[in-house]
């Protein structure tokens, strides 16, 4: 599909063929991601795959993986007890650190599905993406039969700085962004940023269902664990890419060059480059609405 196809297929209501790449303990964002992506009806979550992180709370890639991998699992049970979404374990080193693919579970999986697919799978990225890029670089090929959505980046102005995700594994964005493979990213400021949540409005979840009730609990927990009251609003972040498909008259797109990441770690531009769906914003009230909904009907698949 070309890049404007995959733009008229984003806006459809056909049900699209979803792999979830994620560091899911990372923070309490990517959870509602997993349980939203689950109910959705115009999502069919393929598999699940576990990503590492590092910060100074995790000091080893290995650990964040694999705690990741557990809450996915977690998630996924709370969801449904008899789920049948697969779940695989991620890289422990970055691409950046190897200069090469990393294998992994995960990665082996993107090919596999990606290869045996009869339509396009959008492979979704909330976390650091070398996961995604190792299974691009081990197999060019199925660059033809996926489209990754990535949030993550800065707003690309020239100069600025990148964000976490791509600070995670900068070669394997770097790799991604040079693949050519058909990218739709959901920028941080402005973007997802927008995405806040008072713990009020979480508790309307609350009681629906054990999911929503273990959501709630971690959004909560993560209020007290700041000292924060009531008023204040925590940001839902990765809440963004199942809404892209669920609520897709919620995001304003473009289409735009992508842009080069450069060896200082920021961003610059050539006109010439392979075009890419940037989403410049988000409607925060309808997306909400929504997902509640969504998470609060719950339905096994």
């Amino acid at each position: 599909m070309t890049i404007r196809e995959i733009l008229e297929d984003i806006k459809s209501e056909r049900k699209k063929k979803v792999i979830l790449d994620t560091d899911a303990y990372n923070e309490i964002d990517d959870q509602f991601a997993i349980a939203y992506f689950y109910y959705s009806e115009r999502a069919d979550l393929l598999a699940v795959c576990a990503e590492h992180y590092m910060h100074d709370r995790c000091n080893s890639r290995s650990i964040g993986m694999k705690k990741s991998y557990n809450e996915i699992v977690k998630v996924l049970s709370l969801c449904d007890p008899h789920y049948s979404t697969e779940t695989y374990l991620g890289s422990t080193d970055t691409v950046e650190n190897s200069g090469a693919p990393v294998e992994s579970e995960a990665a082996d999986a993107i090919i596999r599905i990606a290869r045996e697919s009869e339509e396009i799978v959008y492979v979704v990225a909330i976390g650091a993406l070398t996961n995604v890029a190792s299974a691009i670089m081990k197999a060019p090929d199925i660059k033809e039969k996926i489209c990754v959505l990535f949030v993550g980046c800065r707003p690309l102005a020239i100069g600025c700085p990148v964000e976490y995700n791509v600070e995670q594994d900068y070669r394997a964005a770097v790799e991604l962004f040079e693949s050519g493979v058909p990218l739709i990213i959901v920028p941080d400021a402005g973007v997802t940023s927008t995405l806040r949540s008072p713990i009020d409005c979480t508790a309307e979840i609350k009681g629906a269902n054990p999911v929503c009730d273990y959501l709630y609990d971690i959004s909560y927990n993560a209020y007290r664990a700041v000292g924060c009251p009531p008023t204040w609003a925590r940001t839902i972040w990765d809440l963004g890419a199942p809404a892209i498909f669920e609520t897709p008259e919620c995001a304003t797109c473009e289409i735009m060059p992508r842009p080069i990441l450069t060896p200082e770690q920021t961003y610059d531009y050539d006109d010439s480059r392979p075009e890419m769906i940037m989403v410049t914003a988000l409607d925060r009230d309808p997306i909400f609405k929504r997902a509640w909904e969504v998470l609060k009907r719950g339905k096994a698949k």
